[in-house]
């Protein structure tokens, strides 16, 4: 996926077919609700779907569970232009939404162990999306600590870049990097990402920024803030700072405000 310099930022929608996930977590998703919130997607370019909770402290589920969650979906047969972007670090998911119609890897895992999922994505010939993670959801915002957020989220993605390269082959139009707001993050070190996205460019590649509806925001202001607003101010700002997709809950009202930007 290349990017000109003056091109518009791509609308990434979330679609979580999950029960707990932080914000739009569902105990009673059926396809009803999938195929409803999927059509009101009509102005995303990418829609991320996941089926299982990553958000922090959430406990992993099995492949099998997964996979049949995300069966939901796949059964559905929707048609569809839009690229859409499974949301896994597990092989036998990724191979299995691959197989299904989707287009894209969304790893939190940054490769998956081993760097198997940069495997899949050179056998497959897809975009994989490599994000930063200290530690895992179970763990990652356990007292994150870095010595220098930018400097080390840098030296993270220069070698898994190598790796994709040179291990596994894949072309620079299948990279996508995404600095991982909110996973492994401190309040502070989410904003510095924020304000320094541009020093991600440097590797040449898209760059991915998921921070919709995240705690963060509305912790990180005066006083309390409706989080929805607070996130498409942060994705404005992230825009013109440098991101390329922005990965959000609200898909209507980013498209209308990329419609808007100067």
């Amino acid at each position: 996926m290349y990017f000109t310099k003056n091109e518009k930022a791509l609308v990434m929608g979330i679609l979580n077919i999950t029960p707990d996930s932080f914000y739009d977590g569902n105990p009673n998703i059926d396809s009803n609700y999938i195929k409803e919130k999927f059509l009101s997607y009509k102005n995303s370019d990418i829609i991320d779907i996941g089926a299982e909770s990553s958000r922090p402290f959430s406990k992993p589920i099995t492949v099998d569970e997964e996979i049949s969650r995300l069966s939901l979906f796949t059964e559905l047969n929707l048609k569809t232009k839009k690229l859409l972007s499974i949301d896994s670090y597990k092989p036998e998911v990724i191979k299995f939404a691959l197989n299904n119609g989707f287009d894209i890897i969304n790893d939190i895992s940054g490769g998956g162990h081993n760097n198997s999922n940069f495997e899949i994505a050179s056998i497959y010939n897809v975009p994989i999306i490599v994000m930063h993670m200290q530690g895992t959801p179970q763990t990652m915002q356990i007292e994150p600590k870095y010595v220098n957020i930018i400097d080390d989220i840098k030296y993270f993605f220069e070698k898994k870049i190598d790796i994709m390269k040179n291990e596994f082959n894949l072309d620079d139009k299948n990279i996508i990097l995404d600095p991982g707001i909110g996973f492994g993050k401190s309040i502070d070190d989410n904003f510095t990402i924020i304000d320094n996205i541009q020093k991600f460019k440097f590797f040449g590649y898209p760059i991915l920024i998921g921070l919709s509806r995240k705690s963060f925001l509305q912790k990180g202001s005066d006083g309390p803030r409706d989080v929805k607003q607070a996130s498409l101010e942060a994705q404005l700002l992230s825009i013109r700072n440098g991101a390329n997709i922005i990965r959000t809950h609200d898909v209507e009202e980013t498209y209308n405000s990329l419609n808007n930007i100067s």
